[in-house]
């Protein structure tokens, strides 16, 4: 992919001109003359692929532009390597690779988006559905003009799609109004004509792109048994051939591998038919139960492929890459769009600022869900319409896969044959979906010949013991190995000066020359055991960690912050927003105030030593961070019989998101919290709050929009007035002792109840049935 290749190179051109050790490895003069012409030429990539049926470049002069796009990015990287590991320089000239590209215009595509009301991923029945409204005999008594009108990809502009309207209707328009689409008054005027004093039904079918309004209906995905029901249908319905109960077994896995999609599971249900027994159990076991292609000339294939060529340049590499991911993988939103970040996967011209490129990404997964290739898992506390986690359909993580085997996006490792030097040769992304794979020597001999690769990802099921880790890859910017297992940090890794994004799992310390990562953007260590000294001291990061200045996010389970160095003023992490994993030593005054744009930060309190704990750091927050977002503190094995936090701390003002577990505070402690105005999500969990009574009035929470109470030992909520104007979304989970609520939760959109009381459930039952409320019953013995 020609335009992924010129967007990366523009990201690695960035990074060597903002470091003055690097900027000089090229000459600056031509770094500057190629780096001017990639907006134009990535301007020009972006717009050509937008155009359906576009033939201005062919895919071998495309291919040139990818090839030498990444060899002198390879050549760069390269350099910056040697300059960092042997500290000597060799400029190059830009006669050594040639990127002559200058285009005096640039070509535009605007479209405007159409609203529907009737929405969902290719093949879930969208069309099927809208016809069989439109023939129904009630829908052709009611409305006396009905129109079934197919829009398509060649109709992107509301006056074009009027214009298919009006020549339903019989309504001739004027030549001369047909010049332009300039007449937008004139059009509306005669549609607003021709359908006047009369009941009207039209359906406007296939429209590319839908805007998000409250009447959006978003077709789901059929359950098991209506999955079952469709295959049988259509593999058994016109047949003589009786489904037997070993049979049934087999179709019931295929049914439920199909992932609800009736296009899909109709698919494969033709191809059933008049199979054996054998070829029927065969496909049962097959990861996915069909192959989709480029090639494959099924209808199923072509509208998959036509909804993703129909996605903008800059989302179609962004969706390929989360075919990363093995089936089924639950992707946290937080982890991909840092990915995405960290690849250099977005459009350098929407990222606003240096700080906005995880804002711009988390932009680019809306408007995939909003294309409905990206399927919405699991919703924000706040907000319906962003994700938390989501996943790929099987049909279109198959594209996926299967895509990018062409554009050479990445390559699976998940068999031993998978891992051949003709099999991996070319491709800079590398995702280990089986780490046994690493096992054999013979891989790591065959890995050698893709020296240039860029990302390795390890996605397997985690080993009990420690497996060869592949770090011959000097270019490496991307590392997820949280799935294997490190006895101590492997050094092998700081040779790696590319990496902006490292995550592992190991027990040991982290060693000073960490800071020789300069370029690492992601720290993420897991401990595989959290074993604490014996005098219980903290571990504490190297203060090396101070002179990472790119670090965006830092979570090291276990480790602390140490204190910078006094008498260096200037070892400040500007761009560090997140910590986690740190204990409230690294909350002190000397950390906290040289992390200026700190935004959200996870602290554990260890309530064998650090118990008594007053949150005092949390007094300088106000005066420090004018926009803290979250906060999120875990007692780690509380002692039920004793107050571990002794007070309330101080939080800023403007704090959104607070999670506390473990502290053990009494009930009448909470009107600290109550009293901040913007915080909008709450949760209590495992002994946050302990006693029996929780009283409330209408002045507290004036902006709370989500409460979660779990694991608590509350058993009368009381309220003083009215509830909390705001609030939308209350949980209750493993509430045992809950038994009275007052009324006042009639009037929150949606409850959930999880394995509490059955008094409490019995309750809500009964409001649920009264009210007519969104409430959702879960019990460990009933499931409603």
């Amino acid at each position: 992919m020609a335009y992924a290749a010129v967007v990366s190179l523009k990201h690695t051109i960035e990074q060597l001109l903002s470091n003055d050790e690097t900027k000089d490895v090229l000459s600056l003069s031509e770094t500057m003359l190629i780096y001017n012409e990639l907006p134009h030429l990535i301007s020009f990539l972006k717009t050509i692929k937008s155009l359906p049926n576009n033939k201005i470049v062919d895919p071998a002069s495309e291919k040139r532009v990818k090839d030498a796009a990444q060899k002198l990015e390879d050549l760069i990287d390269s350099l910056v390597s040697d300059l960092f590991l042997s500290e000597s320089k060799r400029s190059i000239s830009a006669d050594e690779i040639s990127l002559n590209f200058s285009f005096s215009q640039q070509l535009q595509n605007v479209n405007e988006e159409v609203a529907t009301t009737l929405a969902g991923m290719t093949g879930i029945g969208k069309t099927t559905l809208a016809k069989q409204v439109y023939i129904d005999p009630l829908v052709i008594e009611k409305f006396e003009i009905r129109l079934f009108v197919h829009i398509g990809p060649q109709y992107s502009q509301s006056e074009e799609i009027v214009l298919l309207v009006l020549d339903q209707l019989g309504v001739v328009v004027p030549s001369d109004k047909l010049v332009d689409h300039k007449n937008k008054d004139y059009l509306t005027q005669q549609l607003r004509k021709a359908l006047s004093s009369k009941k009207y039904l039209i359906v406007l079918d296939d429209i590319q792109r839908y805007l998000k309004r409250p009447n959006v209906f978003l077709l789901p995905l059929l359950n098991e048994s209506k999955s079952w029901k469709l295959l049988h249908q259509t593999a058994f319905g016109n047949s003589e051939e009786k489904c037997s109960r070993e049979l049934e077994l087999i179709g019931k896995k295929i049914a439920r591998n199909c992932d609800g999609l009736p296009a899909p599971i109709i698919q494969v249900g033709e191809n059933l038919r008049g199979k054996s027994f054998q070829e029927r159990k065969a496909l049962s076991e097959n990861e996915d139960p069909l192959v989709i292609t480029r090639d494959d000339d099924t209808p199923l294939s072509k509208a998959l492929y036509f909804s993703y060529m129909m996605l903008p340049q800059y989302l179609k590499l962004c969706f390929l890459y989360m075919g990363v991911f093995p089936k089924y993988y639950e992707i946290f939103q937080s982890k991909l769009i840092k990915l995405w970040v960290c690849e250099g996967l977005l459009d350098p011209e929407q990222i606003l600022g240096i700080l906005d490129a995880e804002g711009t990404a988390g932009k680019y997964l809306d408007l995939l869900i909003c294309q409905s290739v990206v399927l919405r898992e699991k919703q924000t506390s706040l907000d319906d319409e962003i994700s938390k986690n989501c996943r790929l359909h099987f049909t279109f993580r198959s594209l996926c896969v299967t895509e990018s085997k062409s554009e050479f996006c990445f390559h699976i490792l998940k068999k031993f044959t998978d891992c051949t030097p003709e099999n991996i040769k070319g491709h800079k992304r590398l995702c280990v979906h089986n780490n046994i794979v690493l096992a054999f020597p013979q891989v790591h001999e065959w890995m050698e010949s893709v020296p240039n690769a860029r990302s390795l990802l390890c996605f397997g099921p985690k080993q009990k013991y420690p497996i060869v880790f592949p770090f011959n890859f000097r270019l490496l910017k991307i590392i997820d190995a949280l799935a294997i297992r490190f006895y101590e940090f492997p050094l092998q890794i700081l040779v790696l000066v590319h990496l902006s994004y490292l995550a592992i799992t190991c027990d040991g310390k982290l060693p000073n020359s960490i800071s020789r990562l300069w370029n690492l953007e992601i720290l993420i260590v897991c401990r595989h055991h959290n074993i604490k000294l014996s005098n219980n001291c903290p571990i504490y990061l190297p203060i090396e960690i101070w002179k990472m200045k790119k670090l965006k996010q830092l979570s090291c389970m276990g480790f602390d912050m140490p204190a910078p160095p006094p008498d260096d003023s200037h070892l400040i992490l500007e761009m560090l927003l997140t910590v986690s994993g740190v204990s409230v030593h690294s909350c002190t005054m000397e950390v906290l105030s040289r992390i200026p744009n700190l935004k959200r930060i996870a602290v554990q309190i260890e309530s064998a030593h650090d118990s008594n704990e007053n949150f005092s750091f949390f007094n300088h927050f106000a005066s420090l961070y004018e926009a803290f977002e979250s906060f999120k503190c875990v007692v780690v094995n509380p002692n039920l019989k004793s107050q571990i936090v002794r007070c309330i701390p101080n939080f800023p003002q403007d704090i959104r998101k607070l999670c506390l577990s473990g502290c053990g505070l009494p009930w009448e402690n909470m009107g600290v919290i109550a009293s901040l105005p913007n915080l909008t999500v709450l949760t209590l969990r495992w002994y946050a709050f302990w006693g029996p009574v929780w009283k409330t009035n209408e002045v507290q929470f004036p902006s709370l929009q989500y409460l979660l109470l779990e694991d608590l030992d509350i058993e009368r909520w009381e309220f003083d007035g009215e509830l909390f104007p705001y609030l939308d979304h209350v949980i209750f989970r493993h509430c045992y002792k809950l038994k009275k609520i007052q009324n006042q939760l009639e009037f929150v959109n949606r409850v959930e109840v999880d394995d509490c009381s059955l008094s409490f459930e019995k309750k809500m039952r009964k409001w649920r049935s009264t009210y007519d409320i969104e409430a959702k019953i879960r019990s460990s013995s009933t499931d409603l």
